[in-house]
Parts: C-alpha cells; sequence; structure tokens
C-alpha cells in the first residue's frame, strides 16, 4: 500500500468537507460579540468536540454498520449522494450556512454555540462522518487506520489555527475570497462524492454477480 497517497488522500478529503477557510466566515459571524477570550473557549471547545466526535464514529462506524446491517458500499452511494448535495449547495450560496446562523441567534450562549451549530453540523457533519468511516473501512492494517485518524487530526488543528489567527486571514483573503475558496473546494468535493458513488456501485455490482 502507497501510505503517502493514501495520506494525502485521507488528509484532502477531510480538508475539502470540514473547509476551515470557507467556515471561517461563520464562526467570525457567530463569534463576534463575544470578547476575545470567550472567543477563544468557543475555539478550543468547537474544535475538541467536533474532533472527538468525528474520531469516535470513524473507528465505531463499521460496528454501527454491522449493527444496522448496512454494507460500506451502501454507505458509500448513501455518502456519495450527500456530498454531492452539499458540494452543491456549497456552489450555489450555501443556504445550509443561513440556517446555522438563524438557529446560533435563537440562543446566544456561548457553550451553546459551540457545540451547536460549530462543532455539529458545521465543522463535523454527516459528509465528515460518512468519509471517516468509508476511509477507515479502505485502511488494510494498523498503520493505514492511524493514518486515516492523523489526517483528522491534522485538519482540525488548521481548523483551531484559521480560528487563532482569523483577523489577518479575513484580511488577507475577504469575505469574497473565502467564498471563491469554498466554491473551488466544493468541485473537488463533487468530484470526491462521485468517485464514492462508482465504488459502491461497483461493490454492488460484484455482490450480485457472485453471491
Amino acid at each position: 500500500m502507497d501510505y503517502l497517497s493514501f495520506f494525502l488522500k485521507c488528509f484532502t478529503t477531510f480538508f475539502v468537507i470540514v473547509d476551515p477557510p470557507g467556515n471561517l466566515p461563520i464562526f467570525i459571524g457567530l463569534t463576534e460579540r463575544f470578547s476575545k477570550k470567550v472567543r477563544d473557549k468557543i475555539s478550543i471547545k468547537t474544535t475538541l468536540i467536533a474532533l472527538f466526535l468525528l474520531l469516535v464514529l470513524t473507528v465505531s462506524g463499521g460496528a454501527i454498520l454491522d449493527f444496522f446491517h448496512v454494507s460500506i458500499d451502501g454507505l458509500r452511494i448513501a455518502g456519495g449522494v450527500l456530498l454531492f448535495i452539499i458540494s452543491i449547495d456549497i456552489l450555489f450560496g450555501g443556504t445550509r450556512k443561513e440556517v446555522y446562523r438563524r438557529k446560533a441567534e435563537e440562543n446566544l450562549e456561548a457553550d451553546s454555540i459551540a457545540v451547536f451549530p460549530l462543532a455539529l453540523p458545521l465543522y463535523t457533519g454527516p459528509g465528515a462522518i460518512t468519509a471517516g468511516i468509508v476511509m477507515f473501512s479502505q485502511a488494510v492494517d494498523i498503520l493505514s487506520k492511524m493514518i486515516v485518524l492523523i489526517a483528522a487530526v491534522l485538519v482540525y488543528i488548521l481548523v483551531r489555527l484559521s480560528h487563532v489567527y482569523s483577523e489577518p486571514i479575513i484580511k488577507l483573503l475577504g469575505r469574497s475570497g473565502s467564498d471563491i475558496i469554498a466554491r473551488v473546494l466544493a468541485i473537488f468535493l463533487a468530484a470526491l462524492a462521485v468517485e464514492f458513488v462508482f465504488q459502491g456501485l461497483s461493490g454492488k455490482i460484484e455482490e450480485l454477480l457472485f453471491c
């Protein structure tokens, strides 16, 4: 197994789905009413909760699928469709982000915002969870499984760093710059979604032919 290529695939997939630069304006918009100290607290809590959820569900996803008698190929197809819908949503304005903003305005408590909508579902949503489970299932040994988890950790370190350096990043990119990056990444996300669907369909066809 080419571990470097697998790491790059895992890291790129998580980065595109989690989208630290694209989600940064939402984080700023939801937390700008708080002091710098409180924003930092929200950032740390958001990042840790989001990462914990993704790691737990990535590792335990196979057992959960077995419990509900769902095949990994079925998850690839469903997850691919879901990721494609998310990519289209991002490309055409991100209506999901407006929903997150409205939900947050209903509850201004810092701890509540850190959990919802920031940690879940903004930074760890169905797309990231699906991708994590699928890539973990593709890992053939302990090292490759660790690579999936390490890639996830590195992406959430970037999430945290984007919060810490949010002001210079926004000044550099501007709101429109972040939106452009998000839309460009959404194109790659759509391509990943198609790959997931075709991998799942291929597995299902083989299952039907050889069962």
